[in-house]
């Protein structure tokens, strides 16, 4: 039995309540993954004729670290990509994906933003230690980031670093910035998110947690689509596409597939 789950087992959904955070081995496999992989391809190198409200952000290369083929413009940042094709609506509302975040979060779901944030060659992370919420206040921190990663991400090639059991509370932020105070994290507790592509992983927005750096010569890409609850009530003022659109109520979901995918 599920207990009324649509896609997490109980064990699942038990981790993600003790822990803050659930990787999803194996999410995506075989064409569905190819196909993914290959509509991101185009998305990273048709970068021309996109919607305005479509933006990119690129890295220069890093001494020593050319452009790989995949992601040959390096490509280290998108807001939006929803907005860039049917298929990228199918993606933040793949059934699966939708249902996960549903036993997360509960049954009344709305969409909250989606972006990419990849390492390209030689990228290194200068965020440190953080909580997503300070950036996305709401009422209340019934949120959650979805992480669907294209390439194999160890330790070495940026992988996510997430301290189990600190999604309980807010903790207090560096003056007038958004990040942790460092020195009062203990790293000691630190789990690596070593992720395979086709790997999804969710993360809480109170779960405190860091991007890694890439000194590998192939480009880590991954895809970040983030959802709420539909009782948190934006307090940052979201502009972002699609931002507060229902996708289940009652644990129903509502959005048709647009594509083949």
């Amino acid at each position: 039995m599920n207990d009324g789950l649509l896609t997490l087992s109980r064990e699942q959904k038990s981790f993600f309540d003790d822990h803050g955070f659930l990787h999803l081995p194996g999410f995506y496999s075989g064409q569905q993954l190819q196909r993914l992989r290959d509509e991101y391809h185009q998305l990273v190198t048709h970068t021309d004729e996109r919607p305005a409200n479509l933006s990119y952000s690129y890295m220069d290369p890093a001494e020593g670290y050319p452009p790989d083929d995949y992601n040959p413009k390096n490509v280290v940042g998108m807001m939006d990509q929803v907005m860039a094709s049917d298929f990228w609506i199918d993606h933040f509302t793949e059934p699966r994906l939708v249902g996960a975040m549903v036993d997360c979060l509960g049954q009344d779901l709305d969409f909250h933003n989606g972006k990419v944030r990849n390492k390209p060659p030689g990228f290194e992370s200068t965020q440190g230690w953080h909580q997503d919420w300070p950036y996305e206040l709401h009422s209340k921190p019934e949120l959650a980031a979805a992480i669907t990663y294209l390439d194999p991400t160890d330790f070495e090639a940026g992988a996510t670093e997430v301290i189990p059991q600190s999604h309980l509370a807010a903790l207090p932020t560096e003056e007038d910035k958004s990040t942790l105070i460092q020195q009062d994290v203990d790293e000691s507790k630190a789990v690596v998110c070593k992720a395979d592509a086709g790997d999804v992983v969710v993360i809480h927005v109170l779960a405190v947690h860091r991007a890694g750096h890439n000194f590998t010569e192939r480009s880590r890409n991954a895809i970040i689509n983030e959802y709420k609850s539909a009782g948190a009530i934006d307090k940052w003022n979201n502009r972002c596409a699609l931002a507060g659109m229902p996708l289940a109520r009652g644990g129903r979901q509502l959005m048709p597939r647009l594509t083949d995918w």
